[in-house]
C-alpha cells in the first residue's frame, strides 16, 4: 500500500533524515499489516514477515519442509498453515516486527542468528507465545544488549536458550544469572565474544 498523501504510520515522529532509504523499506516490511492479518490469519501473516525478509519457516502440516521462499506458500488462504519454527538467520527482520507472533499459537522454535536489524525493542511480544516456544536461540547480532536480554524473563516455558556471540552484551554471566531464576527449566548456552 502506498502512502502518498501522508507518513507510513510505523513511520509517524521518527527523524526521516537520519536514516536511509532501506532502513525505511525494512521498518515497513517489518510492521504488522492488520488488513492482511484479518484476511490470513496470524499464522500466515507472520509466515510472510519471515520469509519476505529472507528468512525460514516451518508448519505443523509439513514438519519435512523449512520453507524459505514465499513464492512457494501454499496459494490457497483456506489452506490451514500453522507456524512451528521460525528461522531468521541473516534475515533482515526487525524487532518491530515481533509483533507478528502474537496470535501464532504453536511457535516452539525460534532462531535469530546475524540480524543486523534486531535490537533491544520488542522481545517483549515473544511472551505472548509463552505457551509453545520451547527454543530460541539469539547468535551473532550485535544491537542487543543486556536489556535486551532481560526481556526474555517472561519467557517460563523455555527450555533451551542459546546467547552466543553478542558483543552489545556487557556482561552475559550476570544476564545469564538474572534469566536462570526466572527460566527454572531452561538449559542455558552461552559464550562470550
Amino acid at each position: 500500500m502506498l502512502y502518498t498523501l501522508g507518513i507510513h504510520p510505523a513511520l509517524r515522529g521518527t527523524q526521516i533524515k537520519s536514516r536511509s532509504l532501506w532502513q525505511w523499506i525494512n521498518i515497513i516490511f517489518n510492521t504488522v499489516d492488520k488488513t492482511r492479518l484479518r484476511k490470513v490469519g496470524p499464522d500466515r501473516l507472520c509466515a510472510e514477515w519471515v520469509l519476505k525478509n529472507g528468512g525460514a519457516v516451518r508448519f505443523l502440516e509439513h514438519p519435512k519442509n523449512l520453507f524459505r521462499d514465499y513464492n512457494m506458500l501454499p496459494p490457497d488462504f483456506r489452506t490451514k498453515l500453522t507456524l512451528k519454527e521460525i528461522d531468521a538467520t541473516n534475515s533482515a527482520i526487525m524487532t518491530v516486527g515481533f509483533a507478528h507472533v502474537v496470535g501464532c499459537e504453536k511457535i516452539d522454535k525460534i532462531i535469530i542468528t546475524n540480524c543486523k536489524y534486531i535490537d533491544n525493542r520488542g522481545f517483549h511480544h515473544l511472551t505472548s507465545i509463552n505457551d509453545s516456544l520451547r527454543s530460541l536461540d539469539i547468535t551473532q547480532c550485535t544491537n542487543i544488549s543486556d536489556s535486551g536480554l532481560l526481556q526474555l524473563k517472561g519467557l517460563t516455558k523455555l527450555q533451551k536458550l542459546v546467547m552466543k556471540d553478542l558483543p552489545g552484551v556487557k556482561d552475559l554471566p550476570a544476564v545469564e544469572k538474572e534469566l536462570r531464576q526466572h527460566l527454572k527449566d531452561c538449559q542455558f548456552q552461552t559464550s562470550h565474544t
